[in-house]
């Protein structure tokens, strides 16, 4: 069983392989022609075959309803898998387009954050891609002054977003400002998006200079994330 799953893992890596390579050499295809390519190829080439070498008889009849039930049956599968990869592309526009890590919910430490259920329920369904209901309140006392604690929400991106958020282009750093001032606010004030640039400037550089390493630590244990040795 193990030899049969290796020689088909092998397959299936090189059929993946070649449609990427065809996909990339043939980028003029659209979504249509590419579902026309896959049912040919898929199904109805693999059904004719099965009919030329078929000893059996069969009328034209049921050739034909043969021919129009796999169509039906490809149309219907290639219409579904597209639905699919839709749906998970409005999620990360609901997210503006950044994507987490899986939280669970039981493994984060709402009283390190001081978040309460609806910091957490909400918390969650960002991560999920799913609107908001309220903004995630952080309650977390700056030593100075406020950009603290933008540094703080900066810090605590950078753990649960994919790919992290340092250093990011423009286009990126303009989408994750908005991310923070549509989810997130402080305990007794709105956000300033205002301060959020030169903030973000700053927070990069502390970072690379492993000034927020034990921070990083405290908050990726709060959320239940397993730490880099």
């Amino acid at each position: 069983m193990e030899r049969l799953a290796e020689i088909m893992s092998r397959w299936l890596y090189q059929s993946r392989k070649d449609l990427k390579l065809l996909w990339l050499n043939h980028g003029s295809f659209t979504t249509d022609r590419l579902s026309i390519f896959i049912i040919f190829i898929f199904g109805i080439l693999p059904l004719t075959l099965y009919f030329i070498i078929s000893s059996s008889a069969y009328s034209i009849v049921q050739i034909i309803a043969s021919y129009i039930f796999i169509i039906l049956l490809f149309s219907i599968t290639i219409v579904l898998v597209i639905t699919w990869f839709k749906s998970e592309q409005y999620f990360k526009y609901n997210v503006r387009h950044h994507t987490f890590l899986k939280l669970n919910p039981i493994e984060v430490d709402a009283a390190f954050f001081a978040f309460e259920e609806n910091d957490v329920e909400n918390l969650i369904r960002m991560v999920e891609g799913l609107p908001k209901t309220q903004k995630i309140v952080i309650r977390e006392t700056p030593k100075n002054k406020q950009s603290g604690s933008i540094r703080f929400i900066f810090t605590f991106l950078e753990l649960i977003v994919k790919g992290g958020i340092l250093r990011m282009d423009t286009k990126s750093k303009e989408s994750l400002f908005t991310l923070i001032s549509e989810r997130f606010t402080f305990q007794n004030a709105e956000i300033n998006p205002g301060t959020l640039p030169s903030s973000y400037s700053k927070w990069c550089s502390a970072t690379e200079d492993g000034s927020y390493d034990e921070v990083r630590k405290s908050i990726s244990k709060a959320l239940g994330i397993p730490q880099n040795p």
